[in-house]
């Protein structure tokens, strides 16, 4: 559904890195209990360290840029209302359904098909970033930080997993797929249905 790669002659992968496409495995978690299974499974690559790829970051916010959005939310002036508490500032959690394969593969990359989809003399290119890849982080990185800017929010100079909306008054703070977004209740909507329409996604509650 996600058109994670497509199928191209073996012969070009070696044309264009010089080694053989990076194997695949099947991953299954169990998300639930021995009672009440509820399994995931997840094509993933597995892209050894052949080479050092020293300009590789992908970053996470720290706690204390989440432990600031509740402060803000009950803090009086900012989130809390103290004549009209019903009314304050709000907190949604959203997450982002596979967010790796939403993101561009930036570089050339090939796999070997898996077993389901195998074509002799075939392999895949990668056009979505895929689980197990060593950028995979980096490029969704790079793919959420363009969508915010592009509605208007400007990264934080402290860390770049935090972001300020001036005009709506929405504060973010990204950790890998989880946005924890703060702001009043008619903004966060707006909020919820700019990502929903750029990426698949979940909202997983409202506190406040």
């Amino acid at each position: 559904n996600h058109n994670v790669y497509e199928k191209v002659p073996l012969e070009e992968c070696h044309q264009k890195i010089g080694k053989a496409p990076i194997k695949v495995k099947w991953v299954d978690i169990n998300k639930g209990d021995e009672i009440n299974k509820e399994y995931r499974s997840r094509l993933v690559a597995k892209d050894i360290k052949r080479d050092k790829m020293e300009d590789l970051f992908a970053a996470t916010p720290p706690l204390e840029a989440k432990k600031m959005l509740f402060s803000m939310a009950v803090t009086e002036g900012i989130g809390h209302q103290i004549d009209n508490p019903e009314d304050g500032m709000k907190i949604d959690f959203i997450d982002i359904s596979r967010a790796y394969f939403q993101a561009d593969a930036i570089r050339d990359m090939y796999i070997q098909l898996p077993d389901e989809d195998w074509e002799e003399g075939m392999c895949g290119k990668l056009v979505k970033s895929m689980y197990g890849t060593r950028d995979a982080a980096q490029n969704w990185g790079s793919t959420y930080c363009e969508f915010m800017k592009s509605i208007g929010f400007h990264r934080g100079i402290s860390s770049p997993c935090v972001f300020w909306h001036k005009e709506k008054e929405i504060r973010c703070v990204v950790h890998g797929d989880d946005f924890t977004v703060l702001g009043w209740e008619n903004q966060l909507d707006w909020f919820w249905a700019k990502i929903k329409q750029k990426f698949q996604s979940k909202h997983r509650g409202r506190l406040g």
